[in-house]
């Protein structure tokens, strides 16, 4: 059964301000960190990383000097095509983990559980039980009621998924896009598996992200994942 990890490293930087993947981050690109962790879980065949048509270039040089065979592919108008082009570019994959290069804090262990319970189970989503409370407000910003947080989860990625079920998705998919891989599976129709993330494993999406991560890796706190031969 060959397994590919999918990168996607394509989306808009607008609301970080910077190209996000690229940022550095103690001393390595954002984007670097996810290759790096993806090669260290030590079970994928193959390495795909989804990147903007304007830095294809950029992206190319920078997988190139540190995962030689991975492949880099232009990416889409949204993340969904992005993940559809992807899915084109892995054919031989029977097991693919999507995993968003904005996510540099993912360790390598969660990318190997996901795919060995998307090997057996299907699908498996990465995420975390809400342990917050949860309300509903209106655009004025008045709480209107407390939504009750059982049964809600916050995804991440990586996502795991058997090839025939992401094609599944996509030939139901149309033009739709979606936030993420699992909405595009749940809307054709078919379940998918909750399962334990990392609470490390945040999002860089704005400024303050960035810099919050780059606090973590000064202090310690998230360390480069390294290769063990």
């Amino acid at each position: 059964m060959r397994r590919a990890l999918v990168i996607l490293a394509a989306g808009s930087a607008s609301r970080a301000g910077v190209d996000k993947v690229l940022a550095d981050l103690g001393g390595q690109p954002v984007l670097a960190w996810s290759l790096a962790a993806g090669a260290a879980a030590r079970c994928f065949d193959e390495i795909v990383v989804v990147a903007p048509a304007g830095a294809l270039a950029a992206v190319e040089r920078l997988v190139r000097e540190r995962e030689p065979g991975a492949r880099v592919v232009a990416g889409g108008a949204t993340r969904t095509a992005s993940a559809w082009a992807a899915l084109e570019a892995a054919r031989t994959a029977d097991v693919i983990a999507i995993h968003d290069a904005a996510r540099p804090f993912a360790p390598p262990s969660l990318f190997a559980r996901c795919v060995e319970i998307a090997a057996a189970d299907g699908t498996a989503v990465a995420g975390l039980p809400f342990a917050d409370t949860v309300r509903r407000a209106d655009e004025a910003g008045a709480a209107i009621e407390e939504v009750a947080r059982e049964g809600l989860w916050s995804a991440q990625t990586p996502q795991a998924f058997r090839r025939e079920l992401l094609e599944r998705a996509r030939a139901a998919a149309g033009d739709r896009s979606f936030g993420d891989d699992a909405a595009a599976l749940v809307a054709a129709g078919i379940a998918v598996k909750m399962v334990p993330g990392e609470r490390r494993n945040l999002k860089i999406t704005t400024p303050e992200d960035l810099a919050y991560a780059r606090e973590l890796v000064m202090k310690g706190l998230a360390g480069f994942p390294a290769l063990v031969r």
